[in-house]
């Protein structure tokens, strides 16, 4: 699935582009499936630093192991360590029941894009100056809502036209 903030991505992660484009596309639809999808970029983004810095790790490591682990708090800043983190916690409310909110999943958005940056530039060459800013994610809802607005109106000039017709064809 094309994303509208992510296709940066796509030709150097692909999981990572697809799985955050999965999130902005049900992001006003369904925001807690939202959350749990940028729940999952986090995970993939840790394995893939884990990797890229060939950290060791056990293979049964859960995520949240794999976050405070000594040995990947070592070589991540907290910051980074804070946004997964967020990820993670706000994925693990709605895949465990929790409803989220579309607030709170536009800002996972904006989080898991500032991480796509980051991996971008530290792990894939990139230019910081030539990624794309963030771009809001529009709601298909308010569009839809218009265009059943317009083809209520069009019915409703349709029947007036064919009652003025029926009229005129009765005299």
């Amino acid at each position: 699935m094309k994303s509208v903030n992510f296709e940066f991505l796509r030709p150097v992660n692909g999981l990572l582009a697809n799985l955050a484009g999965l999130a902005e596309g049900v992001l006003h639809v369904d925001p807690g499936s939202a959350l749990t999808r940028l729940r999952s970029f986090a995970e993939e983004l840790t394995k893939t630093i884990y990797s890229e810095e060939r950290l060791p790790r056990l293979p049964q490591s859960t995520f949240y192991d794999l976050v405070k682990s000594p040995v990947f708090t070592a070589c991540a800043s907290s910051s980074l360590v804070h946004q997964i983190n967020f990820l993670r916690i706000q994925g693990n409310e709605t895949a465990h029941g929790g409803e989220g909110d579309v607030r709170t999943a536009r800002s996972a958005l904006k989080t898991a894009h500032e991480l796509a940056k980051y991996m971008a530039v530290k792990y894939y060459g990139l230019v910081h100056s030539d990624l794309p800013a963030f771009v809001e994610v529009k709601d298909p809802t308010t569009a839809l809502n218009a265009l059943q607005k317009s083809v209520a109106s069009y019915e409703k000039d349709l029947a007036q036209q064919q009652a003025e017709l029926q009229r005129v064809l009765e005299q």
